[in-house]
């Protein structure tokens, strides 16, 4: 496989799961789109490998690779990503919908402080959404309506209204 694809992680695999080649993931997708790709690559040291999904459960988090019977089997897997080519990715129908990973490195500007940073990276912790924002200081910012305006993809800038006082915690 060509190593100079472009790729997108969708997911992290946290740990063996069970006895039998199973691995818990924490999703960097959204489940749908997840439950959708029918392959995904890992990378090795020196080339990407092809993992193909025997069996997906537990709302995407618990997943059986063909090929992998057993823990010891499991544990090589631990602290992967799994990837899917850019390419591949699903078309999103209406402009609110986005990846992730379309968001790094955008500025963030709230209404009151201006530009107070970049988009390191957008994740999910116990089913929210954060903004991981590199500025002056680090700073999580949920990712919700009434503080996220907009996305002005052109100007690549995320327009947020901060609670007074959030910026200097």
């Amino acid at each position: 496989m060509n190593s100079e694809v472009s790729l997108v992680a969708v997911a992290r695999i946290i740990k063996p799961f069970g006895l039998r080649g199973e691995v818990k993931l924490h999703l960097l997708a959204d489940l749908k789109d997840f439950l959708s790709y029918k392959e995904f690559l890992i990378k090795e040291k020196f080339f990407l490998k092809r993992l193909v999904p025997q069996n997906i459960r537990g709302q995407g988090k618990i997943v059986k690779f063909e090929g992998y019977a057993s823990r010891d089997d499991a544990e090589a897997l631990r602290g992967k990503f799994l990837y899917i080519k850019e390419n591949e990715l699903l078309e999103k129908n209406h402009i609110d919908e986005f990846y992730a990973f379309e968001l790094e490195g955008l500025e963030v500007m709230d209404e009151v402080e201006g530009i107070i940073g970049k988009v390191r990276e957008l994740f999910n912790l116990n089913g929210r959404w954060y903004l991981d924002v590199e500025g002056k200081k680090s700073l999580l910012i949920p990712f919700i309506r009434p503080i996220v305006n907009s996305v002005d993809w052109q100007k690549k800038i995320i327009y947020v209204h901060l609670p007074d006082g959030y910026v200097n915690l």
